[in-house]
Formats: C-alpha cells, sequence, structure tokens
C-alpha cells in the first residue's frame, strides 16, 4: 500500500511541478510581453531613445531611394547643400510635429489591440506639412536672392540689340526659376535708366510668354499677374523683381510636386503606414496585413484573459499543493516545492540570460534577409526600423532574469530549510 501511495504522490508531485513550470511560463510572457505591449510609454521611450526623430531627417528623408520623395517635399525646388535639405525638412516636418503624429499612431495602435476600436488607423497626417511648403521654400529663395550676385549689365546704351540681348538674359534667369532653379548672378536693373528699364521688361515678357520652358498655366499666371511684376523691374529693384518673378514662376511647380505627394496619399492626406508597406512587399496586400492584425490582437486577448493572477495561482497553488503531499513530513514539504521552484527559477533565469544576448543577433539576421526580401524598402528606413525592432526586442527579455532569479532564490532557501528541519518542528508539533 506505501509502495502505490509513494507512485501516486510521485506523479502527482510530477504533474503539479507541471503546473508550477507552465504556470510561471506564462506569468513572465504576460508580465513581460503583454504590460508593454499594451504599453503606449514603452514605445513612445524606446522611439525616442534611438535618437529616431532626428535620423529621419539626417539619414532616412535624405536615402537615394527617396530623393523624388524628398524633392517633391521641397517643392522641386534645387537645394544648394544637404545641410539646407535637412533644415528645410525640419521646418517644412518639424520634428515636434513627426513626434506627436507617431505618438499618435501608437496610442490608437495600443486602442486597437486592446479592443477599443475596431480598425487599426496607423497613418500620419500630412495637410498641415504640405501647407509648409510653400512659405518655407519662398522665405528660402528669397534669402538665396538677398545673397546673388548683382552684375553690371554690359551694355552703355539702349539699342536695340542691347535691349534683347539684356532682355534674353532676364529671361534665362525667370526660365531657371520656373525649373525650381534660383541663379547665382543677375544683371542691375538699377544701372539701367528707366526708359531703358520699360524697353527691357516689355522686351523680356514677350519671350517668356513665348518660351517653350513654359507650360500654359505659368504662362496664363504671368498675364494675370503682369504688373506686379512690372512695377519692380522698372523701378530698378533687382532682388524685389527677382523675388515676384520666383512666386509667379515657381508655385506652378510646387503645386504639381505637392500633387505629386498627395497621389501616394490617402483621404484627408494621409500617409497610411499599412498601405505603404504593402505597396513596398509585393508579396502581400493591405487586407492580408490587416487580416494577419486581426489574428495577432485575437492571440493577445486571449492571453490577456488568461491573466496574471490565475498564473500566480497556478506556481503558487502548486507550490502548496506539491507540499500538501508529503503531510506531514516537513522535510518533503519544504524539499518537493523547493526543487520545483528552484528547477523552474533556474531554467527561465538561464533562458533569460541567452535571450538577452540572442535575441538582437537574431533579430538583426531576420531584418537583413527580410530586407533582402523586399526590395522596395529604402536602406535606412531598414536601418532605422531595424534598430528599433532590436530595442524593442531586448527590453522585452530583460524582464526574464529578475523573476526568475528571485524564484530560483526562493526555491533555493525550501531547499536549504529542508536540511534544518529539526528546529522548525519544535513550534509546529503536527509536522514530523
Amino acid at each position: 500500500m506505501g509502495c502505490i501511495y509513494s507512485i501516486i504522490r510521485a506523479g502527482a508531485a510530477l504533474v503539479l511541478g507541471v503546473v508550477i513550470f507552465v504556470g510561471f511560463l506564462f506569468f513572465l510572457i504576460l508580465n513581460n510581453f503583454s504590460d508593454k505591449l499594451l504599453s503606449a510609454d514603452f514605445y513612445k521611450d524606446t522611439i525616442a531613445a534611438e535618437d529616431t526623430y532626428d535620423r529621419i531627417y539626417d539619414e532616412v528623408l535624405v536615402d537615394e531611394v527617396l530623393v523624388d520623395k524628398t524633392q517633391e517635399l521641397l517643392g522641386d525646388i534645387q537645394v544648394v547643400s544637404h545641410q539646407d535639405i535637412v533644415d528645410l525638412l525640419r521646418e517644412i516636418l518639424p520634428p515636434s510635429y513627426i513626434q506627436a503624429q507617431v505618438e499618435g499612431t501608437i496610442e490608437r495602435t495600443i486602442a486597437y489591440v486592446k479592443e477599443d476600436v475596431d480598425e487599426l488607423g496607423a497613418y500620419i497626417e500630412l495637410a498641415e506639412p504640405l501647407r509648409n511648403v510653400k512659405p518655407v521654400m519662398f522665405a528660402y529663395i528669397d534669402g538665396l536672392i538677398d545673397e546673388l550676385q548683382v552684375e553690371d549689365p554690359g551694355i552703355s546704351g539702349c539699342s536695340a540689340a542691347a535691349v534683347t540681348g539684356l532682355a534674353g538674359r532676364y529671361v534665362d534667369k525667370f526660365e531657371a526659376l520656373a525649373g525650381g532653379e534660383v541663379p547665382t548672378t543677375i544683371p542691375s536693373l538699377k544701372a539701367l535708366d528707366r526708359v531703358c528699364r520699360q524697353l527691357v521688361f516689355a522686351s523680356a515678357f514677350d519671350l517668356l510668354l513665348v518660351s517653350s520652358n513654359l507650360d500654359a498655366g505659368t504662362t496664363q499666371l504671368l498675364r494675370n499677374n503682369r504688373e506686379e511684376l512690372r512695377t519692380p523691374f522698372e523701378a530698378g529693384d533687382t532682388l524685389a523683381m527677382l523675388k515676384v518673378s520666383a512666386r509667379l514662376l515657381a508655385e506652378p511647380l510646387m503645386d504639381k510636386a505637392i500633387d505629386r505627394v498627395r497621389e501616394d496619399l490617402s483621404a484627408g492626406d494621409r500617409f497610411d503606414l499599412i498601405h505603404q508597406i504593402a505597396e513596398w512587399d509585393p508579396d502581400t496586400s493591405e487586407a492580408q496585413i490587416r487580416a494577419d492584425l486581426d489574428a495577432g490582437r485575437e492571440w493577445i486577448s486571449r492571453a490577456r484573459s488568461f491573466g496574471e493572477p490565475t498564473t500566480l495561482i497556478m506556481v503558487i497553488g502548486g507550490a502548496i499543493l506539491m507540499g500538501l503531499l508529503y503531510f506531514p513530513l516537513l522535510t518533503g514539504m519544504l524539499r518537493g516545492p523547493g526543487m520545483a521552484l528552484l528547477i523552474t527559477g533556474g531554467v527561465f533565469f538561464v533562458l533569460g540570460k541567452v535571450a538577452e544576448s540572442e535575441v538582437p543577433d537574431r533579430l538583426t539576421d531576420l531584418i537583413e534577409t527580410s530586407a533582402d526580401k523586399v526590395s522596395d524598402v529604402p536602406p535606412s528606413v531598414t536601418e532605422l526600423g531595424g534598430d528599433i525592432l532590436i530595442s524593442f526586442g531586448s527590453q522585452l527579455t530583460n524582464g526574464f532574469a529578475g523573476p526568475s532569479l528571485t524564484l530560483l532564490i526562493l526555491g533555493a532557501v525550501l531547499l536549504g530549510a529542508s536540511f534544518f528541519t529539526l528546529p522548525i518542528k519544535r513550534f509546529i508539533p503536527f509536522v514530523k
């Protein structure tokens, strides 16, 4: 009879050991994954820690693959230097604005995962930045015009040939502006007398209207605003004239660039991240991505419903029941749960340390492999996204070792105490 009881007790102890092991596994998962994954601050802090909002300007928006999109954001105006590009993008699309948009997307995503909303709204609002393009770029053009060299027109009289030649030089400057290029030099109007300026303007304006480099819309805009351009021209204010002409000639160019940006946006000038990912990866679709996200949300919901209290009951309750299997033998009551807790804590402590060292490397390999399969993703986006993902992975695994070490120590204490039960028995008369 005693032999059968020992076998049953050993089997029950094994089952309870499995319960403790599984319960603690789910506790770690829920404690380290769910609590962090469902915390908007976890994402916000991690993204900020990777210097993301500066790297967007310094790395992503100046990526060669994205140069066309960046040029469109700059209104197709030719920018002098790399630093100017970065500075202008910061004005058009301020870091604080990007951060607010990203954090808004994070909060909407958390609401989606928690099932507070039915559809994931992962998008960046670009209506305000698009409104910033023209004022920022015109201010930039004005700054370049203020710095350009006003040169001698090189004519002594105002003959027909001189007027035609000088008018052609001004037309060249105007056509450059229409193409988004700010000239570095321009003939001085102040050096001409008023009658000569009138003749040059009339000739230059007529030549400009028949220029093959201007589209019909720009030509009509010039006709409608002839007087606005004539006034500073005939007054001899060279720089003011050039600034007026820049607005008349470059604005249609900017409008077209902004329209091209809007072609990739959804309603309300929103840059939809899910739609863009589907565009980058020809092997998937937006519908498939959303279906996968819905499936993932369902699994998270099931895990949340399982709950941390349940996992703690499995661990604590399993240890107590295992101890009761050996009642009234105090040595067994301490040693059985102690071994179970010690082994469980030890296993997960080791796994946690291994994960802390291996997860970043594995994620790096995964990102590089995925990037090779999706060739349309810009390298800078892959690198930045990879750094953020690796940071996420590292933080998620960092929480394994602490609780595991605590459980390991508790198991060691119980196991150690099982060898020194004699003093304890004096205070608990119903155990042996």
